[in-house]
């Protein structure tokens, strides 16, 4: 019993540690601007690995945005339906990620 208690706050002591590095280099290189972190995705065909490109744009997100407007976009390259339906259950699962075409990202940024 004591080397599994031992075990379990080793696990949470480093766990804190790891939360109190990311905590202080979020303050440290803080931007002092509002600005926009957009990661973005872009998906061609029939991509077997589409779930797993988002939820890692997803988490890179969470990561770095502190609650602010950051956002992921699926880039639609001429997805297959299949992979179009991957990436719309995956962006309605997280609220800042979006599925938009070429043609609405290129109007977005202009």
């Amino acid at each position: 019993m004591n080397i599994l208690s031992a075990v379990l706050l080793v696990v949470f002591a480093v766990m804190g540690i790891i939360a109190f590095v990311r905590e202080l280099t979020c303050f440290l290189f803080r931007n002092k601007k509002n600005n926009t972190i957009m990661f973005v995705t872009p998906i061609k065909g029939k991509c077997e690995d589409a779930e797993y490109l988002l939820r890692s744009a997803a988490a890179k997100v969470k990561w770095v945005s502190r609650g602010k407007n950051d956002y992921v976009i699926c880039l639609n390259c001429d997805m297959d339906e299949e992979t179009k339906r991957i990436c719309e259950n995956i962006c309605s699962e997280y609220g800042f990620a979006k599925l938009i075409s070429k043609k609405e990202f290129f109007e977005m940024i202009n």
